[in-house]
């Protein structure tokens, strides 16, 4: 009751309404987040398909599971 008579209520509800909304599409829409990150994803970072993957540096190895884990996801 403070809290919405100092008017600071209306922005609590507004982000508990924000971030129910951002649940709500991401069990939804799931597969669809991850079809946009691989779009993304494919603009972004350097394909590493024809590469060794146990030459590859840490940070590549890091981007080479992230693009599968997107990849994965998307399918």
């Amino acid at each position: 009751m403070i809290i919405l008579s100092t008017g600071l209520g209306n922005g609590i509800i507004t982000i508990l309404l924000i971030l129910l909304i951002i649940l709500l599409l991401m069990l939804f829409r799931k597969k669809y987040i991850f079809k946009g990150l691989a779009i993304i994803n494919k603009v972004i970072f350097p394909s590493l398909i024809r590469k060794d993957l146990s030459k590859l540096k840490g940070y590549k190895k890091l981007i080479f599971g992230y693009r599968y884990w997107v990849t994965k996801n998307s399918l």
